[in-house]
């Protein structure tokens, strides 16, 4: 009874002094291309302490930066070409995509491995989305440049297929072991295993609970000031956000 009055006072303490970070839903996605290089250097710059990025794999493995599994709603066809915006990228090769299209407002569509290699250096969490299974490759990548702090690396996912695939080499690296994976959830919380959540925030009153339980809980997408102000006060690790700016207006 002593242990678990300590334990509660324990963690009542840490809210009252650790502030959830806020993390930059697909960039600075309020004022530029979601998923585009802009909008991840504009959240870098602002002093973001995160970002959040989508990654699709193309049909010949290469992982690139898009939250949908077709082109047609972020890209278009670059001058006299004609990009193939409603096939599902997983059966487009990559230098198709690359020779085809841009995104919508004249930006390239970046790889995984640019994207990974801009962010090698900065000193924030990267919250990497799995839309799709990821492949070994793209897993070696996500080591690769992040060798030097798997404790800024979040990967998440809706589906458990893509997270247990990453979470195998837990068991025969340290760099895998390090590193937190996040199961992403519109409602409720359907599984209680050793993975972090990441819940859709107006399922808030859920929130303490897998905290309480020592997991880390994150919620996405906040973007209203008023809906900020009462997610900063609540015992969580992040806030995903469009307006990383105001999130960190609020908490500073």
């Amino acid at each position: 009874m002593k242990f678990l009055l300590i334990l509660i006072l324990s963690s009542f303490s840490i809210s009252l002094y650790a502030k959830p970070k806020c993390i930059a839903h697909r960039g600075f996605s309020a004022e530029f291309p979601e998923n585009s290089s802009l909008s991840i250097a504009a959240a870098v710059e602002m002093g973001a302490e995160g970002v959040e990025f989508d990654i699709q794999h193309t049909k010949d493995g290469v992982a690139i930066l898009m939250h949908d599994e077709t082109l047609e709603r972020t890209a278009e066809s670059k001058q006299g070409m004609n990009c193939p915006l409603l096939s599902p990228i997983a059966e487009l090769e990559y230098q198709e995509i690359q020779n085809n299209c841009q995104l919508i407002g004249n930006g390239e569509i970046p790889r995984l491995a640019d994207t990974l290699e801009y962010l090698e250096d900065k000193d924030l969490y990267s919250f990497i989305e799995f839309k799709d299974v990821p492949n070994d490759r793209t897993l070696d990548l996500i080591e690769e440049f992040n060798s030097q702090k798997p404790q800024l690396v979040r990967l998440i996912s809706f589906k458990s297929k893509a997270l247990k695939k990453a979470n195998k080499r837990s068991k025969t690296s340290a760099f895998w072991n390090d590193i937190k994976i996040m199961r992403v959830y519109k409602w409720l919380p359907i599984s209680f295993s050793k993975y972090g959540i990441d819940i859709y925030y107006k399922t808030r009153f859920m929130a303490w609970i897998p905290n309480f339980f020592g997991k880390e809980v994150g919620v996405w997408t906040v973007d209203s000031k008023k809906d900020l102000k009462k997610m900063l006060k609540r015992r969580i690790a992040f806030i995903t956000t469009n307006r990383v700016d105001t999130c960190l207006s609020l908490k500073n």
